[in-house]
């Protein structure tokens, strides 16, 4: 269970999860934990409980906004977003593999998403806190803080500067009610994180 990692571990891979998965029920069950342990107030979480016994319509609604066939209304995918072309792998895909590859991870040539795809920027964060949290376990204290630093790193360079516009383009173009409140809860979440950051570097 992710909840060992601690919360910021598990928030990531709930996001994640529900990017790569969008229907599958244990995704839903792994972000309806994550709410009912962090904000059990949240929005999100009275309509994450409605999709609990099926999600198919939550699939329908994501891939109809970030998948296709037709029109992508809302690109799951950094490059888009900073290359101001709108263009997939360019420069930036190529600097988020960089990213991956100094703790060892490889996107597999089978997968058919780039590197920066909104899942495996969280997925790559979601390993960068659960490996922190085993070596803090362990007490190697100086190695989790480099991992944290290099996730701090890549929300400043990578993740933070295209979250708001992803987030907006499915508050806009969603049908379900669940989308407008998952980007709305993680664009708060990546920015609290982006914010925790920069005041750790203004008070070194």
């Amino acid at each position: 269970m992710t909840e060992k990692y601690g919360p910021t571990a598990m928030a990531y891979h709930a996001f994640k999860s529900m990017m790569f998965a969008p229907s599958d029920t244990q995704a839903v069950a792994g972000l309806i934990a994550y709410l009912e342990q962090e904000t059990p107030d949240s929005p999100l979480l009275i309509e994450a409980r409605k999709f609990s016994d099926d999600a198919s319509e939550l699939e329908f609604d994501f891939n109809r906004m970030c998948i296709g066939p037709y029109k992508l209304l809302v690109a799951p995918y950094e490059s888009v977003y900073l290359s101001g072309n709108r263009q997939l792998f360019t420069e930036e895909t190529l600097r988020v593999a960089e990213f991956y590859q100094q703790i060892g991870l490889v996107i597999d040539d089978s997968f058919n998403e780039p590197a920066d795809f909104i899942g495996n920027e969280l997925e790559f964060l979601y390993c960068l806190h659960a490996m922190a949290s085993e070596q803090q376990a362990l007490g190697q204290t100086s190695y989790a803080e480099e991992l944290l630093s290099l996730a701090d790193e890549f929300i400043q360079a990578h993740l933070g500067r295209w979250i708001v516009p992803f987030c907006e383009g499915i508050t806009q173009h969603a049908k379900q009610a669940f989308w407008r409140l998952f980007a709305e809860t993680l664009v708060q979440f990546i920015n609290q994180q982006a914010h925790t950051t920069q005041t750790q570097y203004q008070q070194v």
